[in-house]
């Protein structure tokens, strides 16, 4: 009797707080599975192989008759005019000799380092495996430099060839659509986090512009008009507006390291490199591009967080 009566009070003392462990820890797995929604902001590097599309040098086989073509604006007459207008306004050491203005070179162009910024929500499935979809936008910059020579004075009045460089400037827009499937690392730090992704991407590349600019004023390589224009300033046209770019793909690798502030709020910088085919004509082949950018990352923990 006894016995029983000692059994019974073990019982009582003991099955409570077994039930509590218990829930404790399934409340604690509970809380791994979940959404987290992010924002990212960083800095993306273009390959300068797709950035050559702005050179001004289309493809024969592949090419729009819109693509960027610096022979677009010096085979016009009246740009052709208007440019050795401004170098003789600007060089008081040039002869304005039309037979000896020439195009010299065209430099490889490159891509300026650019803001990028996205929205996503991951799933977590574990402590260790997530899903994530985004949708990120960056505008690109790409830069070179045109060569052209002309008759200049020279020393003691020798006309030998001056040569004067301007700037190509082409600028895009480019939209993501990513998948990513994240493994994170458990270490034995508290809150720390190594972390690699892989994923897939959709992109849509529109092309904004492409320039020739001379002494500070800009012609434009595209061909808004329609094919075969030639553009008379003193005329007034109707915009077309081709449609340069298109959809394109890509492949992408990222590793970064999760610092979680405590359930429900993180940062995690992030490096991203994408294999990415983009709709540029010809110069749209794969090439790799960088990523390099910062989430700011809140679980659905906060929202389920008592007041």
């Amino acid at each position: 009797m006894r016995k029983k009566f000692i059994y019974l009070i073990f019982g009582f003392l003991v099955f409570p707080s077994v039930t509590v462990f218990s829930q404790e820890l399934l409340e604690g797995k509970d809380t791994v599975k979940g959404f987290d929604f992010f924002f990212n902001a960083g800095m993306y590097l273009g390959s300068k192989l797709n950035a050559n599309y702005y050179r001004g040098l289309p493809d024969p086989i592949e090419s729009n008759y819109a693509d960027p073509n610096i022979w677009y604006v010096l085979d016009n007459k009246y740009w052709h005019q208007d440019i050795l207008n401004l170098i003789d306004d600007n060089h008081n050491d040039v002869i304005l000799d039309p037979s000896s203005f020439r195009l010299e070179s065209l430099s490889e162009m490159k891509y300026n380092l650019a803001f990028s910024f996205g929205i996503g929500a991951r799933y977590r499935f574990s402590e260790s495996f997530a899903l994530s979809i985004l949708f990120s936008q960056v505008r690109l910059t790409a830069e070179g430099i045109a060569t052209f020579g002309i008759k200049g004075t020279g020393v003691n009045l020798d006309q030998g060839i001056k040569y004067l460089d301007y700037k190509l400037l082409g600028k895009e827009r480019r939209n993501f659509f990513e998948v990513d499937v994240s493994y994170f690392f458990i270490t034995t730090i508290p809150y720390v986090f190594p972390f690699v992704e892989l994923g897939v991407h959709l992109n849509s590349t529109k092309v904004l512009s492409s320039d020739l600019i001379v002494e500070g004023v800009p012609f434009s390589m595209i061909n808004w008009y329609g094919e075969g224009t030639i553009v008379d300033p003193s005329i007034s046209y109707t915009e077309i507006n081709p449609q340069l770019g298109g959809i394109g793909w890509g492949i992408i690798g990222s590793f970064g390291v999760r610092l979680a502030f405590n359930q429900w709020a993180a940062i995690e910088p992030v490096v991203q490199v994408s294999a990415e085919k983009v709709n540029l004509s010809s110069y749209g082949t794969i090439r790799p591009n960088f990523n390099f950018m910062i989430r700011l990352v809140v679980g659905d923990k906060l929202f389920a967080k008592k007041q």
